[in-house]
């Protein structure tokens, strides 16, 4: 009987302890990524590019079809955006031998910085802060290192990065709209 109460006592605290706190949101500062390796593209840093560089991070998988298929699309935004300080980083949860060959074939039909997860820390630090457990999923952080925006990638994520670029970005109207 003390083995069962133990057992319970345990399931219990580890369920808690997957809940955070407090659910990250909109205008919070950016967390850094925690990336086991790079696989295309040139190692990015958050704190590096504060105050220059607007970030858009997005959560994909090889198994993925609507991931496959945002890909193109967030190519042809990094070509669009890339003069004007925009990065984008496709981060994966999958490994290195899923992910490199996956990105290899897919050549410069996927042409942004391209990561593997380290042990889903930056997933945990975007997506299960945020509370979203739905692939592709992105998330654009301002030049102060703030995430003000998520979504899927394909749906309004190029009106967004336009209005940051142009100052006409309005972060409390991004709130409420996500708080509907």
């Amino acid at each position: 009987m003390k083995a069962i109460r133990q057992a319970v006592a345990l399931g219990l605290l580890s369920a808690l302890m997957a809940v955070p706190l407090r659910c990250a949101e909109l205008g919070d500062p950016a967390p850094p990524l925690k990336i086991a390796a790079w696989v295309k593209g040139k190692p990015v840093d958050l704190a590096a590019g504060k105050g220059k560089t607007i970030h858009v991070i997005e959560f994909w998988a090889t198994w993925c079809p609507p991931c496959r298929v945002s890909i193109p699309h967030l190519t042809q935004l990094q070509k669009k955006f890339k003069d004007k300080g925009v990065v984008f980083v496709g981060v994966s949860n999958e490994d290195l031998a899923t992910v490199k060959p996956f990105v290899e074939r897919m050549g410069e039909q996927m042409n942004y910085v391209v990561a593997v997860d380290n042990r889903n820390q930056t997933s945990q630090g975007y997506m299960k802060a945020f509370g979203v457990n739905t692939i592709p999923h992105a998330f654009v952080t301002d030049k102060e290192g703030r995430v003000v925006w998520h979504g899927h990638p394909m749906a309004g994520l190029d009106g967004v990065i336009e209005q940051i670029l142009s100052g006409k970005f309005d972060l409390d109207k991004a709130k409420k709209a996500k708080n509907k």
